[in-house]
C-alpha cells in the first residue's frame, strides 16, 4: 500500500527531538518551542469540570449542548459582530475536539476535482498538508515571507491553478510570523473561493491575541454580504484564548453547505466532544474578562523582546499570535547551540516550511520563540537566547 504520507517530513517537534535530545543544555532548560501558554486557566472553568464528571456516563450530541452554543454564538456577536440569524442552522456551529480534528476532517468534505490541488502558506500548520493528502489533493506551499507582508500573494495564482484547488487554508494571525488579514483580503479570499468553486478554511486560532487591533474574521464577510452559504469555514479554540491547550476544545463555524457536510461527516467519523468540557468551554467562551488581562500579559512580553532586541536579528512586533520570528542565519545550528550553550530550547524555521520553486528551504534562516512564559521568567529566557545568538554571531564574524 502506498505511503501517502510519505510526502511529508516528521512533526516538527518529532524533528526537533532527532536534533536535541542527545545533548544535555549547560544552563537550567527552558523551552520556547511549543505554542503552549502557561499562563493560568480560568479557575471557574476548571471547577466546571469536576463539578460536571458525571456526564461522562453519557453520550454528547455531535452538534454540541444548547449552553454551548449559546456561549459560542454569544461570543461570536461580542468579538466579531456576527449575528446570531447569519448561523442559525444548529449545523452551522460544531464542536470540536481542539481545531486540528476539525481542520484535518475538513479538506476531506472540500469538492472533490481531478488533479485536485490544496493551498496553504509557507510556512505552515503541518495538519493542513496531512490533510490534502488525505484527501487525496497535492499541497500547493505559498510563500509567506516579508516580501509578501507574511501572508501568500494572491496576485501570483493563476486561473488554471484556481480551478483545481479544491481547499485553501489560510491562517489569521499567522503561525509563526503574527501577520494579520484585513477585512480586504479576506473578502478576496472569499471571492476566490467564489469563482473557482473552493473551500476556504482559515484558521483564527490566535484571533484573540493581538498588539493593538482586533483582527477579523471571514465570517464577517458573510456578515457584510448577508450570505450564510458561502464556502467558508472558521475554527476557533481556548487553547490560546484561554490557556487550556489540554482541553482540547474548539469549534468551526461558517456557510451552511459546507457546515452540514461536515456535520454529516462528523456524525460517522468525528468524536464528540464530552459533556463536561462542552460545559468549561461554554463558561470559557462568555467570559472576555480573563481573555483581556491574558492579552496584556502577552503585550509585556512583546515590550520586554521589544526592549532586548531593538532592530537586531530582523526583530518586528508581530501584530498578533505570541511568536518572535528571528533571522539567525542558520536557525538548525542555532537551535542545537541555543540548546546545549543556554538551554533555551527553539524551533528551527525550516521545521514549519517546505522547499519553494528554487529548491531553498523557506524560513531555514529564522526560528521560532513562543513567548508562553510567565513574565519574569519570559524576560530571563529572552536574556539568555539574545546572549546566544550574539555568541553565535561573534562566532561567524570569527571565523569570518
Amino acid at each position: 500500500m502506498p505511503d501517502r504520507f510519505g510526502a511529508l517530513p516528521p512533526s516538527p517537534f518529532v524533528r526537533l527531538r532527532a536534533l536535541l535530545d542527545d545533548v544535555t543544555p549547560a544552563q537550567a532548560p527552558v523551552s520556547l518551542a511549543i505554542g503552549e501558554p502557561r499562563h493560568a486557566p480560568p479557575p471557574h472553568v476548571l471547577a466546571a469540570l469536576s463539578a460536571a464528571s458525571d456526564s461522562y456516563g453519557k453520550y454528547p450530541p455531535i452538534g454540541g449542548t444548547a449552553d454551548w452554543r449559546i456561549a459560542v454564538s454569544g461570543w461570536l456577536s461580542r468579538r466579531f459582530d456576527v449575528s446570531p440569524d447569519l448561523l442559525a442552522e444548529t449545523s452551522q456551529i460544531l464542536p470540536l475536539n481542539g481545531t486540528r480534528e476539525g481542520l484535518f476532517l475538513a479538506a476531506q468534505i472540500a469538492p472533490q476535482k481531478e488533479g485536485g490541488l490544496v493551498m496553504m502558506p509557507n510556512p505552515f500548520y503541518q495538519v493542513y498538508a496531512a490533510a490534502a493528502l488525505a484527501a487525496g489533493a497535492t499541497p500547493v506551499y505559498l510563500p509567506a515571507t516579508a516580501a509578501t507582508g507574511y501572508l501568500p500573494d494572491l496576485d501570483a495564482l493563476d486561473t488554471d491553478t484556481l480551478d483545481r484547488t479544491q481547499a485553501f487554508y489560510f491562517c489569521s494571525p499567522a503561525n509563526p510570523q503574527g501577520a494579520v488579514a484585513d477585512a480586504t483580503y479576506l473578502a478576496r479570499l472569499v471571492a476566490l473561493a467564489r469563482a473557482h468553486n473552493f473551500l476556504l478554511l482559515v484558521d483564527e486560532c490566535y484571533a484573540e491575541i493581538y498588539d493593538t487591533a482586533a483582527p477579523a474574521s471571514a465570517l464577517e464577510v458573510m456578515q457584510a454580504a448577508s450570505d450564510d452559504d458561502m464556502p467558508v469555514m472558521v475554527f476557533h479554540s481556548l487553547s490560546k484564548r484561554s490557556n487550556l491547550p489540554g482541553l482540547r476544545s474548539g469549534f468551526c463555524a461558517g456557510g451552511r453547505a459546507p457546515m452540514q457536510a461536515m456535520a454529516d461527516l462528523r456524525g460517522i467519523a468525528g468524536p464528540q466532544s464530552p459533556l463536561a468540557v462542552q460545559a468549561a468551554a461554554a463558561l470559557a467562551w462568555s467570559d472576555d474578562a480573563h481573555v483581556d488581562e491574558n492579552r496584556q500579559k502577552y503585550r509585556q512580553k512583546f515590550d520586554a523582546a521589544a526592549s532586548i532586541f531593538g532592530t537586531d536579528n530582523d526583530f518586528y512586533r508581530p501584530a498578533g499570535g505570541f511568536f518572535l520570528w528571528l533571522n539567525v542565519g542558520d536557525g538548525v545550528a542555532a537551535a542545537r547551540h541555543l540548546w546545549a550553550a543556554h538551554g533555551v530550547r527553539v524551533l528551527p524555521g525550516a521545521y514549519l516550511a517546505r522547499p519553494g520553486t528554487d529548491g531553498a528551504v523557506l524560513g531555514s534562516e529564522f526560528i521560532r520563540v513562543a513567548l508562553v512564559e510567565e513574565q519574569d521568567a519570559m524576560v530571563a529566557a529572552l536574556q539568555r537566547l539574545k546572549d546566544g545568538i550574539d555568541n553565535i554571531v561573534s562566532a561567524a564574524k570569527g571565523a569570518a
